[in-house]
Parts: C-alpha cells; structure tokens; sequence
C-alpha cells in the first residue's frame, strides 16, 4: 500500500504541475503511455515525439477547437512525423507493472527508437471525415496478442472502452464495425 500510495502521489504532483498547461498543437507535444503493454517475454511503455524536435507557436486567440485547428493549418500545408520509441522494463521492483503512476526512469531505462510514424499532408476535417471519427472506438487492447496491455488498470479498460464504444455506437444509431481502409 505504501508503494502505491507513493506512486499515485507522485502521478498527482505532476499533474498539478501540468494543471492548466496549453500547448500549441497535438503534433508538437510527446505523447506516453502511462500503463506497460507487452513485447515478446518482456514490457515496454510507449513513447512518441515530434521529429526534428517541431516547436509549434501558441496562436494568438485559442478557440474552442484551436488543437484541431492547429492540425489542420499543418496538415493542409506538410506532413507531420513522430519518432515512435519503446522503453523496456528493466527491473520488475523498480518499473512495475501493475502500479502505472510509477515511472519508470528513463537513465536507467532510456527510450529508443524503433520505428517513425508519418502523417500525409491532408484534410481531414471534412463533414464526411468527422462523421466517420465520431462512429470510431479505440481500445488499447485492439492489438496482438505479443502486443496486449499489462496491468490491472488495462484489464480495467478492456471493459470500459467496450461500454463506452457500444453505448456511443448505439447513440449514434450505428453499427460497431471496424474501418477497412
């Protein structure tokens, strides 16, 4: 318990700390997994950041829907491309699975690289495009078995995002399918 305790401690001091943040773009910020998915007999946690370190400039007036309107100046005019990187777990006691407020520390554990994700130039705010985002469901556990989610939190949310995907898809008055292109 005190582990524990330690660790969600530690996860609400640094959300205090980011209370109130506004960044620029969803494609100028690091993006983490919180909770460890597997990767052959180990656990990873997931990282992905801009390339060539793209330092978007906060916009003069943030609307409502400035972060979609920042990727959509982006995307109309470049392609965006994120380093896609895996951090190991090293030491079961020190990066535990099952307790994802504890970080895992990047000096004893650093992240690497192993693969770059390219979003195309595009537009994709058109009616017909937010339409189909809005009959989407993710889940973490939409993966391969080598690739599941470990931990109590993501047992957790294979139940919740399936709630949720068949009450949106139900209040929608659309069928739960997957895309096919």
């Amino acid at each position: 318990r005190h582990l524990v305790f330690n660790g969600y401690f530690g996860a609400i001091k640094k959300i205090s700390a980011l209370r109130g943040l506004k960044v620029p773009s969803p494609l100028g910020i690091r993006y983490f997994s919180t909770t460890p998915y597997k990767l052959g007999n180990g656990a990873v946690k997931y990282s992905a950041k801009p390339c060539d370190n793209f330092k978007p400039e906060m916009p003069a007036e943030l609307t409502s829907n400035y972060l979609r309107e920042a990727m959509t100046r982006h995307l109309s005019e470049k392609e965006a491309c994120f380093d896609f990187m895996v951090q190991p777990q090293t030491d079961p006691i020190a990066m535990p699975v099952e307790d994802p407020a504890e970080e895992w520390d990047e000096t004893v554990s650093p992240f690497v690289k192993v693969a770059t994700i390219k979003i195309d130039k595009q537009k994709f705010d058109s009616p017909e495009q937010m339409e189909a985002c809005e009959n989407l469901s993710f889940t973490p556990w939409h993966s391969i078995a080598e690739h599941r989610p470990l931990g109590g939190i993501n047992r957790i949310r294979k139940s919740v995002y399936l709630g949720i995907s068949k009450y949106r898809h139900e209040a929608n008055g659309v069928p739960r399918k997957e895309p096919t292109k």
